[in-house]
């Protein structure tokens, strides 16, 4: 059985029964906002919890009888997806630059050699100086 990310999504955040919290519409924008279903899942658990929050007649301990967490769980399940999504989708780039491009950068034999190089200013026989940092 195959899901979408939409069902991914509401399994993660327990928006299972209807009526639904968010809206297919609103779920599918925040995995294009967000690009990870993980990320768009705790950020929505997130959203979900502020506007608990701000409920009038909320109270904390209804809140847990009804749902069997605490606001606390939840924000730690949003901040665990959040960083679980974002880890996983980051990679290694420095300057934008990717090794395959420095290496045909190297071997391009018109390219002007760089002029400034790392440690070209240090001075490793100077010492410290008296009034310097």
């Amino acid at each position: 059985m195959s899901y979408s990310d939409v069902d991914l999504v509401r399994l993660l955040i327990q928006d299972r029964a209807a009526p639904f919290f968010y809206s297919d519409a609103e779920i599918n924008a925040a995995i294009t906002q967000y690009g990870d279903t993980q990320v768009a899942a705790g950020w929505l658990l997130r959203f979900w919890v502020i506007y608990l929050l701000r409920q009038p007649n909320f109270t904390l301990g209804s809140f847990s009888e009804n749902h069997g967490s605490s606001l606390a769980e939840l924000e730690k399940k949003a901040d665990e997806l959040i960083a679980a999504g974002t880890s996983s989708n980051a990679g290694l780039y420095a300057g934008g630059i990717s090794i395959a491009d420095v290496e045909v950068a190297r071997a391009d034999e018109d390219r002007v050699q760089p002029y400034f190089t790392t440690g070209m200013l240090s001075n490793p026989d100077a010492g410290e100086q008296e009034g310097t940092v």
